[in-house]
């Protein structure tokens, strides 16, 4: 129980994929400009990532490493992402009728598609595979990134409305103050590091 605990506080604080690893920052940093999208792409994470790293890591695991292709691992995964996200947007019991987005398009119909071409969901694929993990902590590992992605994703929202009514010289407005901000919360987070050895 405690190493399951250690590998989620791990790679949702202390290995955050934003700011430890620098992957997935062009989509925090777009999403945060609207709640909505923020919130809708942090729910679909929460679900894309745990699922995507648990069959990443069979497919690994039972076919690309007794096989010897692991020189197609990259190409194999971004396959499996669109099929997984292909086949999440055919599966409308999962998303509630309520949610739907700014143009009446449901969440899943509107940000499924951004996923698929998300670089958060392949950096992770790759992370987890780089500490070669098995399928449980491979699953824990996904809903961790998953946890961090949508905190940070909540951070970068809360601060950027602030920042909106702040009295921000001109030069810093828009994404440099957002970037400043982020380099703040990486250096923050750095704080996180003495948790896990």
């Amino acid at each position: 129980m405690e190493e399951i605990f250690l590998v989620l506080i791990s790679s949702a604080l202390v290995n955050n994929i934003v700011v430890a690893h620098v992957i997935g920052t062009d989509p925090a940093l777009v999403a945060t400009q609207r709640r909505d999208v923020a919130r809708g792409i942090s729910c679909l994470m929460l679900i894309l990532l745990p699922l995507t790293t648990v069959i990443a890591s069979a497919t690994s695991q039972l076919i690309l490493i007794p096989l010897q292709l692991q020189y197609l691992q990259t190409f194999v995964f971004v396959m499996l992402i669109i099929m997984i996200v292909y086949g999440l947007r055919l599966w409308p019991k999962l998303w509630p009728k309520s949610w739907s987005g700014p143009f009446g398009k449901s969440g899943a119909e509107m940000f499924l598609p951004l996923e698929g071409v998300n670089v958060t969901v392949l950096g992770t694929l790759l992370l987890n595979q780089q500490q070669d993990n098995n399928l449980f902590y491979s699953f824990i590992f996904g809903l961790g990134t998953a946890i961090g992605f949508a905190l940070m994703l909540a951070l970068l929202t809360a601060i950027n409305t602030r920042l909106e009514m702040a009295d921000v010289p001109a030069p810093f407005k828009g994404l440099s103050i957002t970037l400043l901000t982020l380099g703040l919360i990486s250096m923050a987070f750095l704080g996180f590091s003495g948790l896990v050895k």
